[in-house]
């Protein structure tokens, strides 16, 4: 499902749903937790306990009782005991609470993290990298504080229980006055922090929208440079900006407008019980319990407020909880992985029976799908762009499921097999190489971790790289930079193939893997390529004359349907569409000038 701004599409999950996900986290550090709730219990029961020493005393003063020095001495050194021991509690609070953050948030990331890494690609064909982005770092980071609020929730009730039954033993009047702005407070809450809810969630979208901006702006800048759009992208970027800026203001609004309110109640709570409590004097009640209602009504009114701010700050987190949860418990998104068959003595036998395949329904892309291909064989397919070559590769590697028909591999269905094991055995070159940055022995170990560094060089001989990554300051362990942009389009072809090399897969897809390669450095590793297919099945998608005429079996698709199939000289006494193609572009491509570079290196 698409980001969208609308505020109500964001609220796909109830509050409880997510109170239960994030207590599911707070559960696995339970020990922790409770520790932080005791911390804060003692704490409250100390500083309870303080103001009825206090009121003891000015009782005593008020009723003449003879208060001895040894007796003052006592209350005084209770109070200081009771302050150190709050002081001691409240440092073991707040290291525990802030352990307690880190790690419920670390949780958080880390499984979000790693469901997005399980789901499939389409999940990814839906979604912008930026947005990704600020949903787990922006949107986790939202989350920090979590944990102590939910502490300081329970807390709160505790310390607002504890003073009301103190309230109800000195004066039920007082306290029932009190007890009326419960429903107050908890009403101005809600209110808000259903606001903030909605305010959030589209401040988190539009936070996600700069982000995926400014990640395609700086993937895309040399697109960007050589047609001066410098100007166009800053004027889209500071619309989004101002978008964001905007939501932000909202969302700021509604979080400081709640204290302005609290602070008005508050006041109007001392009002009262100065109104009350005086009564109550006149009435014969001690102007020291009075003293004790003024001093514990911070003790039932901040807490009270603390819990009404937490709700409200809560539907903030929850938001963004909401927002990480959609793209990580959402089962219909994660790859079907249930099969358990393992694929470790793959002979290389696919067939495709009647496969029909669609990236949304309303637009087919493969269309009765039916071919065979043996052990060893070398296919070829070919067809205009949009014809659907790439999809019969994603679909081999199951990136995507088909719609109808089968797909086996010696003769047992592609599901039922594991697709971790699946995957071990079939490797995917494609013309756009995806390095990570890290080092060029990283980058290799990908295929095989544990390969050494004589099986590498190896490798790196067949596919004639050893010269140039020699060359290099640290040869395999020269460090590759973001995207391998240190390295020319051919050298990192050429790491690919090596990589694909070192796999010793059984199965091998190559997706216009020399597109990119020039006539010189193609000529370099065809030899490369041929220990690399060797004695394994291959499926190429091709546009290179070389790979097309060495193929066993060439495919010819034609708007996602097989128009044609057999060797290019069956294909070209056929006539009709790869003929054409032929005469078009592939008789260009000189078998004779290649073989004339290739004498020459």
């Amino acid at each position: 499902m698409a980001v969208t701004t609308d505020a109500k599409s964001e609220r796909e999950f109830s509050d409880r749903y997510l109170l239960s996900v994030f207590w599911s986290y707070v559960k696995r550090h339970r020990g922790l937790f409770n520790l932080v709730v005791i911390a804060l219990i003692l704490n409250v029961s100390l500083a309870l306990t303080s103001p009825l020493i206090f009121n003891y005393v000015l009782e005593g003063i008020e009723e003449g009782t003879d208060l001895s020095s040894k007796f003052l001495i006592y209350a005084i050194a209770g109070y200081v005991v009771f302050s150190i021991l709050s002081w001691f509690l409240r440092a073991i609070q707040f290291m525990s609470v802030a352990k307690l953050n880190a790690r419920i948030v670390g949780d958080i990331r880390v499984d979000a993290y790693s469901s997005v890494l399980d789901n499939s690609i389409s999940f990814f064909d839906k979604r912008k990298s930026g947005e990704l982005t600020s949903r787990l770092i922006n949107d986790t980071k939202e989350l920090h504080e979590s944990g102590r609020e939910l502490a300081w929730f329970f807390t709160s009730l505790f310390r607002i229980s504890l003073t009301l039954v103190i309230f109800f033993y000195f004066s039920i009047t007082i306290a029932l006055t009190a007890t009326l702005f419960l429903p107050i407070i908890l009403a101005i809450a809600i209110f808000l922090g259903k606001y903030e809810r909605r305010v959030t969630a589209i401040w988190r979208a539009k936070f996600g929208e700069v982000n995926n901006r400014f990640a395609e702006t700086m993937s895309k800048i040399q697109i960007s440079k050589a047609f001066n759009r410098e100007k166009e992208n800053l004027e889209r970027f500071g619309v989004l900006n101002e978008a964001t800026y905007k939501a932000s203001v909202k969302r700021g609004f509604v979080i400081f407008i709640f204290w302005p309110i609290t602070d008005v109640m508050q006041h109007a709570l001392l009002l009262l019980i100065l109104y009350v409590g005086t009564r109550e004097v006149e009435n014969g009640m001690p102007i020291a319990t009075l003293i004790l209602f003024l001093i514990l009504k911070n003790q039932f009114y901040w807490p009270l407020v603390t819990m009404a701010n937490t709700y409200h700050r809560f539907q903030g987190a929850f938001a963004s909880l909401e927002r990480i949860s959609r793209i990580s418990r959402d089962p219909d998104l994660a790859e079907n992985d249930k099969g358990t068959l393992l694929a470790e003595n793959l002979t290389g036998s696919i067939k495709f029976d009647r496969v029909n395949f669609a990236y949304n329904t309303k637009i087919p892309i493969l269309q009765d799908i039916s071919f065979e291909i043996n052990p060893g064989d070398r296919i070829a397919l070919v067809g205009h762009t949009g014809a659907g070559k790439s999809t019969v590769a994603s679909l081999l590697m199951r990136f995507y499921e088909i719609n109808d028909g089968s797909i086996t591999f010696d003769n047992k269905n592609l599901y039922d097999y594991d697709l971790k094991s699946l995957r071990k055995n079939i490797s995917l070159v494609s013309q756009r190489v995806l390095l990570f940055k890290g080092t060029i022995r990283d980058n290799l170990q990908i295929a095989n971790p544990i390969a050494t560094d004589n099986e590498i060089w190896d490798v790196l001989d067949k596919v004639q790289a050893r010269e140039f990554i020699e060359m290099l300051p640290n040869d395999l362990d020269t460090i590759v930079e973001e995207k391998g942009k240190n390295l020319s389009a051919g050298q990192r072809q050429m790491i690919s193939f090596a990589r694909a090399l070192l796999s010793d897969p059984r199965i091998i897809i190559l997706d216009e893997a020399t597109a990119s390669v020039d006539l010189y450095t193609e000529s370099k590793i065809q030899d490369a390529i041929d220990t690399l297919l060797d004695s394994r099945t291959s499926i190429s998608i091709a546009h290179r004359l070389t790979t097309i005429l060495k193929s066993d079996k060439i495919i010819v698709l034609e708007h996602g349907k097989i128009v044609q199939m057999g060797n290019h000289e069956e294909l070209m006494k056929q006539g009709g569409l790869y003929e054409n193609m032929y005469k078009l572009y592939l008789e260009t491509q000189s078998a004779k000038y290649l073989n004339k570079i290739k004498t020459s290196v």
